[in-house]
């Protein structure tokens, strides 16, 4: 009987120092061991990066350095030029009575000033504009915003190194796009591309810069034909007369008549016809001042990307074309 017990009590310790570990294997155990589990490397490119520690099956995730956000009023470049949003706004309807535009949306205009950062002359017709939401859709610009703007960008503009531009660009986007943000790309040739936020948006109604432009020509042109006026009231030329006496005339003065004369308003009717020729002046002055090839037209050789206007005051075998 004894030898049965010896026998079960010896292949009974075996059994359970099987399943038991001992304080010292348990120790070694929890201790990290080395080449346990691979080392990931992560381009610093990626705004995550993964690590492990000895306790996890799992990797755990670590956000790296954040991407700069650009905004307002900073300097951005983006290769050769270097740009710089100064201001934003949003409307429904731009340009004069003539030439107005209207949206069922709205209208955004990003105000831009840029500097070439560049060695050489460069021109201001390669950069690409869109507008992004947060809805992920994009939004060319206007390919006609000169049209009703007095401060339209001017494109294909030479800027030279060190100096800068500044205009406004205007975009047509749904009411419901929010969350807007402007991207720049670089030349046609280039990957370049940054994003800017676009904030402190300010609704203004309607965008009146060329009406605003126009109303000051034609204050302008008012003002000088007034001054015209005032000049022949002040002398003594038609429809006045210079004479001894104003029998048949209404005396108005001395003027500038020579010693001992008056000067001598003469008939209505020459007084009417003077006012007319008059008004023909002014409106001959008006018409040279719209056949001018200013912005937002330019002279040039041919229009394969421009609306062809004419003539106007070009040089020979020039054409006066409305920019796009």
């Amino acid at each position: 009987m004894n030898f049965y017990i010896f026998i079960w009590l010896f292949v009974g310790s075996f059994i359970l120092s099987g399943c038991i570990d001992f304080p010292e294997e348990i120790a070694t155990a929890d201790k990290p061991q080395p080449n346990t589990k691979p080392i990931v490397s992560v381009d610093q490119a990626d705004t995550k990066q993964s690590t492990a520690t000895a306790n996890d099956s799992v990797w755990e995730t670590i956000p790296s350095t954040a991407q700069k956000v650009n905004g307002l009023n900073e300097d951005i470049p983006v290769d050769y030029l270097t740009y710089r949003i100064t201001k934003v706004e949003s409307f429904k309807e731009m340009g004069t009575s003539v030439m107005h535009k209207e949206t069922e949306g709205k209208f955004v205009k990003v105000y831009l000033k840029i500097t070439n950062t560049a060695k050489e002359t460069q021109q201001i017709f390669t950069p690409r504009f869109q507008i992004g939401d947060n809805q992920e859709r994009k939004f060319d610009r206007l390919s006609d915003d000169s049209l009703y703007i007095s401060d339209g960008l001017s494109f294909g503009k030479q800027l030279q190194p060190g100096l800068a531009a500044s205009g406004a660009i205007v975009f047509e986007l749904p009411n419901d796009a929010n969350g807007l943000s402007l991207i720049i790309r670089g030349d046609w040739q280039s990957d370049t591309e940054v994003t800017v936020m676009l904030q402190n948006i300010e609704s203004i109604g309607m965008d009146t810069t060329l009406k605003e432009e126009q109303d000051k020509m034609m204050d302008e042109i008012q003002a000088e034909s007034e001054q015209q006026v005032e000049e022949m009231m002040s002398k003594c030329n038609t429809p006045f007369k210079c004479s001894s006496n104003c029998a048949d005339y209404s005396d108005v003065g001395q003027k500038d008549c020579s010693s001992g004369q008056i000067c001598c308003m003469t008939e209505q009717s020459e007084v009417d016809e003077q006012m007319a020729k008059l008004q023909a002046d002014a409106e001959q002055q008006t018409q040279e001042l719209m056949n001018q090839c200013n912005s937002p037209f330019v002279c040039t050789g041919s229009c394969p990307e421009y609306m062809d206007v004419g003539q106007k005051n070009c040089a020979s075998g020039q054409l006066c074309c409305l920019q796009s």
